[in-house]
């Protein structure tokens, strides 16, 4: 268990700091190299992957980074663990395995790297920057620990992580959660298929999100006991989550917070509200928190209903940002860039509908109607090299005009069975 004081070097150790690095790289080559996005597969890195060849050097264990793309991965590195604060972020550089940048970031913590940045898409889709301090992060795991315990049978056995680690859910609950109990973790692909096979045991913590539940409830086989699930970055539909618990499911603890804010308030039903934690306090501002330790405001991205000075609903986004797969997506703006495109002449893009699916979806009206095949063709091409895979709009409708409400405001439409499915 984590010492009530306690350094980041004592904490993040070799095997943590190299899976948020891979994490943290995959995620980056992936906006590098959009087209190739399928064929990058974290989990099959080790601290032996190599970033450029060398001679002799196996091209199994290269990531065959280019100049440019080195430095993009350097930068994200050093911008992530605050690796300027301990003058040895040039030795990125230099050095040539993800083992090797891994104890690098852990020198950087002993010379005074402390606290993290976290990079999330603001309210217009651009990324920001979201400064975390290492004790508030130490403070918040040691309250959910014990939450979490008070929840099991019995003690914790072994992490599962089906989110990413390097945004702010994944590494708080698949990090720092992990160096906490000093358990292993099982992370990606390997995590997801472990579960789907239901190869569990009590003891075990599903780290997960809301679509991968819901794929994970399709194949209705049962949970053995003790297994305790996390959820969050976006709203868990009560229905699905009672299925899991008649699936077995020993407990679901939904979380809610974002990366400007780390976790907000947690509950363990559906139907309650949820509970501030500790740090936060309800705030004379609509739509803000104040931060126990700072007395700063914190904007939330959220309306809140609150039911008592600690307890509250979380009543939908206060910008338009939707979220898929665990990624908030701003359609609005992903449909102007759609309308910008020659030869469209108008596009609208909206979240699916439940039973639609998971992804966005776009209607698009085209100067000459007549060449819907050929635009189709050149929509898929810039929605692959232009949008991240959460981003795309998978099933294109065309039409004459887009469609609007009987204000005239825009609205909602049917997936028909003319629609153009791509994909992605």
């Amino acid at each position: 268990m984590i010492p009530q004081e306690v350094s980041s070097t004592e904490l993040l150790t070799q095997p943590l700091v190299l899976a948020v690095i891979q994490s943290l790289v995959a995620a980056e080559l992936k906006s590098l190299r959009p087209q190739q996005a399928n064929q990058i597969f974290a989990e099959d890195w080790s601290a032996a992957t190599q970033l450029q060849s060398r001679p002799g050097a196996s091209a199994d264990l290269c990531l065959q980074v280019d100049s440019i793309e080195r430095m993009a991965l350097a930068t994200a590195l050093v911008d992530f663990f605050q690796l300027a604060e301990s003058g040895l972020e040039d030795y990125l550089l230099r050095w040539n395995t993800l083992g090797q940048w891994a104890d690098l970031v852990i020198e950087a913590r002993r010379r005074g790297s402390q606290d993290l940045h976290f990079l999330t898409s603001g309210t217009a889709g651009e990324p920001k920057v979201c400064a975390h301090a290492w004790p508030q992060l130490v403070e918040e795991v040691r309250f959910f620990a014990a939450e979490f315990e008070r929840q099991m049978p019995g003690p914790p056995q072994r992490l599962l992580a089906l989110s990413p680690c390097h945004h702010i859910y994944g590494f708080l609950f698949s990090v720092l959660l992990a160096a906490h109990w000093q358990v292993p973790v099982v992370r990606g692909q390997a995590a997801f298929f472990a579960v789907q096979a239901r190869r569990l045991k009590a003891g075990d913590v599903l780290v997960g999100y809301p679509l991968v539940w819901k794929h994970l409830a399709r194949n209705q086989q049962p949970f053995p006991p003790g297994v305790l699930g996390l959820t969050s970055t976006a709203p868990c539909d009560p229905l699905l989550i009672h299925q899991l618990l008649n699936q077995g499911l020993g407990q679901m603890i939904e979380i809610y917070g974002s990366s400007e804010t780390a976790g907000v308030g947690w509950r363990c039903h559906p139907e309650q509200p949820f509970e501030l934690l500790p740090r936060w306090e309800a705030s004379a501002q609509p739509h803000q928190l104040v931060d126990h330790h700072t007395q700063q405001q914190q904007q939330l991205s959220d309306a809140l209903e609150w039911q008592d000075a600690r307890h509250f609903y979380p009543r939908g986004r206060l910008d338009a940002a939707v979220q898929v797969a665990g990624v908030n997506v701003f359609p609005q703006r992903i449909a102007r860039q759609l309308a910008a495109l020659p030869g469209v002449h108008q596009a609208q893009v909206r979240l699916m509908q439940p039973h639609e699916g998971e992804r966005l979806k776009a209607f698009i009206v085209l100067n000459q109607p007549e060449q819907q095949a050929e635009m189709l063709v050149k929509l898929q091409a810039y929605c692959a090299d232009h949008l991240s895979p959460p981003e795309r709009p998978v099933a294109f409708t065309f039409g004459t005009s887009c469609p609007v409400n009987a204000l005239g405001k825009p609205s909602d439409w049917p997936i028909s069975s003319s629609a153009e499915w791509i994909n992605s």
